[in-house]
Formats: C-alpha cells, sequence, structure tokens
C-alpha cells in the first residue's frame, strides 16, 4: 500500500526546506509523483475600509505575488532535480481572496498532502498559512511537518492517538502505507484514569484490525496529565521515540471556515514531531 500522488504546499520561502525534505522523502519511498504548489492572489486584498488603490500600488501588490512564487517554484525545482520520481508544479491563482479552495481544487486529487505547521509570528500567516483547513475540508489525508527541526524520515515507530471516534478511525486507516512499513505501532488513549475507553470502538479492536495487516501493535492507556491531553500525547510519543503521530483532525464551522477544536489545535501548534492529520 502506497501513497501515488503526494501533494505538497508551500506556503512561503523561509524555512522550507524540512517540508521540501519530508515530501521528497515520502515521494521516494513510494515511488510518487510529486506535486508542488503554492497560492497567491490576483487581486489586492480587500481591506476593512474602502481604501482607493492606485495603479502603481496594484502593480506592486501583484508583482511581489509573482516574484514570491517564483522563489518558491525555484527552491521546489532545486530539491526536486534529480530526484528519482516525477515532479510538477503547479502555479494556484484566485480572482479572490478564498486562496484555500483553489488549493482544495488541485489537493483533493492527491492520496496525501504534505503542508508545514503553522507560523503564529507570520504576518502573512491568516492569509496563506492554512493547514488545518487543508485537514478539515480536504478528505484527504494531511502530514503536518514541525516549523523547526529535523525529524527521522524512515518512518519506523508510529503512535496513534485513538479515541474510538469516526475521526480517530478515519486517521488510523489512512496512516495504514506508514504503519506497514513501520517496526512498531503504538495505539495511545487518554482518560482520566488510564483505564480503555467505555465508548466508541476499544483500542484493542483497532489493535486486532491492525495484526490483521500484520502490524505490530501495541496499546498504551494515558492518564490526562495537568498539562492537557495533548501534552499527555506528546510527551508519551517523544518518550516512545515515535517518528510520527496519528491523530483525528477535529473542528466546528466558523461562518464559511473550520477551525480546530482544542486537542487539535494543541497539537498541531505544539508537536515538535509530523502528523499525519485526517478528518
Amino acid at each position: 500500500m502506497q501513497f501515488k500522488t503526494i501533494f505538497v504546499y508551500m506556503s512561503r520561502r523561509h524555512g522550507c526546506e524540512p517540508l521540501l525534505e519530508a515530501a521528497c522523502a515520502l515521494a521516494r519511498r513510494h515511488g510518487a509523483h510529486l506535486i508542488g504548489a503554492a497560492a497567491f492572489s490576483a487581486v489586492p486584498p480587500v481591506p476593512p475600509l474602502a481604501i482607493p488603490y492606485s495603479t502603481t500600488v496594484i502593480e506592486e501588490m501583484l508583482r511581489a505575488a509573482e516574484d514570491a512564487e517564483a522563489e518558491l517554484r525555484s527552491a521546489f525545482e532545486e530539491a526536486t532535480r534529480e530526484q528519482p520520481f516525477v515532479a510538477e508544479w503547479v502555479s494556484v491563482r484566485r480572482l479572490n481572496s478564498d486562496l484555500v479552495a483553489a488549493v482544495l481544487e488541485h489537493a483533493r486529487a492527491a492520496d496525501l498532502i504534505v503542508a508545514s505547521q503553522r507560523d503564529p509570528e507570520w504576518d502573512l500567516g491568516p492569509v496563506l498559512d492554512f493547514p488545518e483547513r487543508l485537514a478539515l475540508e480536504s478528505g484527504r489525508p494531511v502530514f503536518l511537518v514541525p516549523r523547526s527541526g529535523r525529524h527521522s524520515l524512515e518512518i519506523k515507530k508510529v503512535a496513534i492517538a485513538w479515541n474510538g471516534a469516526r475521526e480517530s478511525a478515519r486517521a488510523a486507516y489512512d496512516s495504514l502505507p506508514f504503519c506497514i512499513a513501520a517496526e512498531n505501532v503504538t495505539i495511545l488513549t487518554v482518560t482520566p484514569d488510564a483505564s480503555p475507553l467505555a465508548n466508541d470502538t476499544p483500542a484493542d479492536a483497532l489493535a486486532a484490525a491492525l495484526a490483521r495487516h500484520d502490524i505490530p501493535t501495541t496499546v498504551t492507556h494515558l492518564q490526562t496529565s495537568n498539562a492537557g491531553v495533548a501534552r499527555t500525547l506528546i510527551n508519551e510519543a517523544t518518550r516512545l521515540e515515535s517518528d510520527l503521530i496519528v491523530m483525528g483532525a477535529y473542528g466546528h464551522s466558523r461562518l464559511r471556515e473550520f477551525v480546530f477544536g482544542g486537542v487539535t489545535r494543541d497539537m498541531t501548534n505544539e508537536s515538535p514531531l509530523p502528523l499525519l492529520l485526517s478528518h
């Protein structure tokens, strides 16, 4: 079982090396077709108040967007130049501010989406950084690369965060290509007293199902710490020296936009390890 089409979304040139390293490593391992993309608006953003743009200002803004895309494309082409897989670049432009919709038109046809963890200090982050919407709206698994540090690209140990819900099940089975190739998979549950889940699908049932795929699996029940569920999961995955955390992406609708729920938001913001998210 392999990912044969991988889509990597690039939002900024600064710090994109870990993202490209991860995308290329995944494409090599799976013999995949790698599609790189960046998204920029073909019109200036609409401010809260009506401000008349001069022709010169508009031209400068569009030129800046074109230059930013050219830098990202150059980085992508440099990273993929001598790779053993096929790579292509997609230019995503939109005549309105809904860049996410434009990206999703391409991303939904991929087996796997690769994106960077959000940078909360980046000024353009609210416009160009949207890994949460890729996870919640694409219908595809998203491999989220931490924004700092280098990580093992040989995924030998996988930690699955499990609560028995639909999103959790989707993530667990979307992760099968990683789990089948892994040396060890640990299913992690978190309850107030470290007892097995009382409702939904118990972790032992998932372990038995994965074992039928010849996946070596163990189950660990964790007690919620004072730091919360997300930190409990991160600490245990780190202790296990996991290379990947798998979890369901939970969110709710805010007008036309999905936003992450509490634990998912904390995991995506704080995890020092790569995440595989599915909704």
